[in-house]
């Protein structure tokens, strides 16, 4: 079934056959997320962010319900920063990001192939030319040379390396996350 669900959610469910994320879970975390939301109390852009669902057959779309989460984690981020510069000035909050950016580019400025720890041997890890490739560009934005779009760097994947030739993907995929952060607190 596409169309929508018939509880008035704003998401389409996949296919009977196909899965998507369990509607019940969505539901209430979504609904959750809303009041705390509102009220100010108990949420915040890193509960949203880790926020995972089982996968069943007939769920809600995941590219549909991951923008929703998306744009609150975006929201809250913002509602940090803007929290945490009326707790402690525009100037704290400037050598905050500082710190981070210094953080990042320490990372960055590796030599190819050594930005990341290698996998495992036998475990799978991230094309190291891919990620070098993506961190090129992230240099890039950071420097005010190009511009990466957000949604580009949450979206980034990889391809599936073994060996000598493979990032350890957690690593990755912990540095991808406090770019997505840093990126949207510059916004």
């Amino acid at each position: 079934m596409s169309a929508k669900t018939q509880n008035t959610s704003p998401f389409e469910a996949v296919p009977k056959r196909k899965f998507g994320y369990h509607t019940k879970q969505v539901d209430e975390f979504i609904s959750d997320a809303r009041q705390a939301y509102e009220s100010d109390s108990g949420i915040t852009a890193d509960i949203v962010q880790s926020k995972t669902f089982d996968l069943v057959r007939g769920g809600y779309r995941p590219d549909q319900v991951d923008q929703v989460l998306e744009r609150l984690e975006d929201a809250l981020r913002r509602a940090e920063r803007d929290e945490f510069i009326a707790d402690h000035g525009q100037q704290a909050w400037d050598m905050k990001l500082i710190e981070l950016l210094e953080e990042l580019m320490g990372r960055l400025q590796r030599p190819h192939g050594e930005k990341f720890r290698r996998a495992e041997p036998n475990i799978q890890g991230y094309d190291m030319t891919e990620v070098d490739d993506c961190m090129a560009r992230i240099t890039s934005h950071l420097q005010d040379e190009e511009h990466i779009r957000l949604t580009d760097v949450r979206n980034a994947t990889f391809s599936a390396q073994k060996g000598h030739r493979a990032y350890d993907e957690a690593q990755v995929d912990a540095f991808l996350l406090a770019v997505v952060e840093l990126l949207v607190v510059l916004d």
